[in-house]
């Protein structure tokens, strides 16, 4: 059974094409070398992502929460939390101003 889960609240029936991929790693470089596009966060963290990527919010916009889910009986190993604060620190960075 195929399924398709969208995190975007944005209706995206009328694109010419769609392109699904597995990895951070592939999206960044098909974004930084071709006209599309990707909705998120708008979080771009320097010096990690191709500055060919820019971020410009969507007109009339809806805010992205982002979350973390997690059972209350399980610990979280160091460098999982290291993680966790670099992505808060970074997703306060680029906010926008405006906000």
């Amino acid at each position: 059974m195929l399924q398709h889960f969208a995190e975007e609240a944005l209706n995206v029936d009328n694109i010419g094409k769609l392109v699904y991929l597995k990895d951070r790693g592939a999206m960044n470089n098909l974004l930084s070398n071709t006209d599309s596009y990707n909705l998120g966060t708008g979080c771009i963290v320097n010096n990690y992502m191709n500055s060919n990527i820019i971020s410009i919010p969507l007109e009339g916009g809806n805010l992205i929460q982002v979350g973390l889910v997690k059972r209350n009986d399980v610990l979280l190993p160091e460098e999982v939390q290291v993680y966790i604060d670099f992505l808060k620190l970074n997703l306060e960075k680029s906010m926008p101003k405006e906000m």
